[in-house]
């Protein structure tokens, strides 16, 4: 029997590409970003089948693939699939259930399909599919497969779920038919992979999928230290390249003796040199468990802060979770210790308003600006079918006219208004959060990043024709004009999206500016004739601002950079130094 284990279908009938992160949202941008999260509990799935059964079990990932709707139907014909196991979030199910669809009626083939769309909607999705999995479902899918009375298994709807399952007996999740390593955040630093050191969450956040569709229950289990470790070394072996490890689950560190334990071990095991970072929650932290950390290789910790609003944090269930004043404690003790934060925020959500968002922007500025949080991620809170959140904007009427599913994408709409706080002002709010995130770091990081600059910089030699490529945060950009103007006397053009006009139209350090319309930067959203007009400029020097040392988030920028034919393409670090980028495939780099 053949079984196909399939993620989301990768690119939409618009040319949108998707993206997922694990269990709490999706988006889809119009060209590809080159930003893929790994399918952790789909993996797993695939890897359990693989241990269990006799069959044949194939991992597809569309998403990783940018697999557009014939391309996705040609591998499933390639297979032959008697299962198709797919999960599917609220952004992408439209194109899933047509893929599901269509393979049912020309192979016969049995759907399962799962994930936050289907947990939220079974009774919509079971007109497509003949199966609907709830919870964690890796040992529900296994006992379909194995042919049990559907009416029989916890978490087979409509069937509730079962027990909490022992993570421990889940082999290590896939690995065979991906390669783990071609999985990757951009906002890490360092070349790590995607892994997952605990699984569940004690929290009921009103906006979460996790704590409200996987989960249910309030829990959170670690996996076994031992088995952690073994997992590293295995990776670290396939992937000789690997920096490191991103643990990427709910929350990393609800038991402090777990993570002083783990950071205890990866020292004794000597896989201290590699990069380890973590999605945390900062109530949970305290000063003895980072230090453990910060001395095994962790080297930045992402916490959920989610709002600067009291009111709001209560309207959002967060309970514990919130506590400011703890939050500005944990951040000065790592600040001396010298470990990096990333914070993840979020405008909109339910209780909110002008002025408690504003208080939400006044914490991001007054973090940034006093060097307590290095990066951030700006959100809006988005009520995803089957969250709490959700639930609340139908009883009270919140949800705006004429959504479609593709709207639920958490961050280019807004789905939910407010009667005195309408969609557009929330994303304005959204705006001027990240506004306020550039300006700290501007404020903070100025003096350092143009000395560093100053240095580096010294490469390009004085009047140099140099074109800047709007990649990364406004502050970045700034700095990097005003070294050039300085030191180099050099007027620099900039290439970017739309708004670039607006942020820079009254600096007198730029010559021109390259306007290429919305969206990220892509081949296909830049004009032939805009291109044309790039190369003919013959620029001697292509600046691309980067946030990591992989190039990885960064491919399709490369892309444009290459086009343009320039006679060098340097990378720009966060801290001012710059590196030659040499090939742009294999993403090969020398530090001048």
């Amino acid at each position: 029997m053949n079984i196909v284990i399939a993620n989301s279908v990768g690119v939409d009938t618009n040319g949108y590409h998707m993206v997922h992160v694990p269990s709490r949202w999706s988006l889809g941008v119009k060209n590809h970003t080159n930003c893929s999260y790994y399918p952790w509990e789909l993996a797993y799935t695939s890897s359990l089948l693989k241990r269990e059964t006799n069959h044949k079990v194939k991992f597809l990932d569309g998403v990783l693939n940018a697999w557009d709707f014939d391309t996705y139907i040609q591998r499933l014909r390639e297979e032959k699939p008697n299962w198709l196991v797919m999960e599917s979030s609220t952004r992408t199910v439209r194109e899933d259930l047509r893929l599901a669809e269509a393979i049912k009626k020309e192979l016969k083939t049995k759907v399962i399909m799962t994930g936050q769309h289907p947990m939220a909607s079974p009774e919509e999705v079971l007109k497509v599919a003949d199966f609907v999995c709830i919870g964690e479902y890796e040992f529900a899918v296994l006992d379909l497969i194995r042919g049990k009375n559907p009416k029989t298994i916890p978490g087979v709807y409509p069937n509730s779920r079962g027990k909490l399952p022992d993570i421990n007996l889940l082999p290590f999740p896939e690995d065979d038919d991906v390669r783990r390593i071609d999985y990757h955040e951009p906002n890490c630093r360092f070349r790590q992979i995607q892994m997952y050191g605990s699984r569940g969450c004690p929290r009921r956040c009103n906006f979460c999928a996790a704590a409200t569709l996987y989960y249910d229950q309030l829990n959170w289990r670690p996996r076994n230290i031992d088995s952690i470790i073994q997992e590293i070394k295995e990776l670290k072996e396939k992937y000789p390249e690997m920096e490191g490890i991103f643990f990427d689950e709910e929350t990393h560190n609800i038991q402090k003796n777990f993570n002083i334990q783990l950071s205890q071990e990866i020292k004794r095991s000597g896989l201290d040199y590699l990069k380890y970072e973590a999605m945390c929650e900062y109530i949970s932290l305290d000063e003895e468990a980072l230090v453990e950390m910060k001395s095994a290789g962790y080297y930045k910790i992402r916490f959920g802060i989610e709002t600067g609003s009291d009111q709001v944090a209560e309207q959002m269930t967060l309970g514990k979770k919130h506590n400011i004043k703890k939050l500005r404690s944990i951040l000065n003790f790592g600040k001396n210790i010298g470990m990096l934060f990333y914070g993840t925020i979020s405008v909109g959500g339910l209780g909110s308003s002008p002025e408690e968002d504003q208080k939400t922007v006044d914490l991001v500025y007054e973090l940034a600006s006093n060097g307590l949080m290095q990066e951030i991620q700006v959100s809006i809170n988005t009520p995803q079918p089957g969250t709490d959140f959700y639930n609340s904007c139908i009883e009270k009427n919140l949800i705006k006219a004429q959504v479609t599913n593709d709207n639920f994408d958490g961050n280019g709409h807004v789905v939910v208004e407010y009667p005195n706080y309408r969609a557009e002002e929330i994303q304005k709010k959204q705006q001027e959060a990240l506004d306020a995130f550039d300006r700290g770091k501007e404020k903070v990081d100025a003096k350092t990043f143009i000395a560093i600059a100053k240095e580096s910089f010294k490469s390009i030699p004085p009047n140099s024709t140099v074109l800047v490529l709007r990649s990364a945060r406004l502050w970045m950009i700034k700095n990097i004009i005003t070294v050039m103007n300085q030191y180099r006397k050099s007027n620099v053009d900039l290439l970017g999206s739309n708004s670039i006009v607006e942020e820079f139209e009254s600096n007198s350090g730029i010559g021109r500016t390259y306007n290429y319309g919305d969206g990220f930067f892509s081949l296909e959203t830049i004009e032939p004739h805009l291109m044309e007009q790039l190369r003919s400029k013959a620029y001697e020097y292509v600046l691309l601002p980067m946030a990591n040392n992989h190039l990885e988030g960064y491919r399709n920028v490369l892309d444009v950079a290459r086009i343009i034919e320039p006679k060098v393409i340097l990378g720009v670090y966060p801290e001012g130094n710059v590196c030659v980028i040499n090939k742009i495939k294999e993403g090969p780099m020398a530090l001048v």
